[in-house]
């Protein structure tokens, strides 16, 4: 639904569903890069997600997202958790030591097909992504 917003919906819907999910899945539920990787390939990743989301320290947790705007007419969605944030840097660009692993791409996906601009703030649980004016 809020990717309807933009001009290009098929794009940025792929860009906030790969965010969203890292919100809830690495933010609030802290699941690592390497319990993923092992989850994936033991196909037991939806039931620890499903584990997790019943736990009482991670039960109560929320992901949130907002949408402005601007004067210009970018469009931001602001996505945070309540997580402890992570080291986004390393997940901007793709990796080659990465490559054959079943997870690790898609904040470089999104960032490259889907946003004009991806920024995370203080510890990474808060990620700002951008549709720039000029797609209008």
């Amino acid at each position: 639904l809020l990717a309807e917003f933009c001009p290009n919906p098929q794009s940025v819907v792929f860009g906030l569903t790969e965010l969203m999910i890292n919100a809830v899945e690495h933010g609030n539920l802290g699941i690592n890069y390497r319990e993923k990787t092992m989850l994936l390939m033991e196909n037991d990743w939806r039931a620890e997600v499903e584990r997790r989301l019943q736990l009482p320290q991670f039960s109560a947790r929320v992901a949130q997202i907002r949408l402005e705007r601007s004067a210009a007419g970018d469009i931001r969605f602001t996505i945070s958790d309540q997580g402890n944030g992570f080291e986004w840097q390393r997940y901007l660009d793709f990796d080659p030591s990465r490559v054959f692993d079943p997870n690790g791409r898609g904040i470089a996906m999104a960032q490259r097909t889907s946003f004009s601009n991806l920024e995370y703030l203080g510890n990474g649980n808060t990620v700002v992504a951008t549709v720039g004016s000029e797609t209008l």
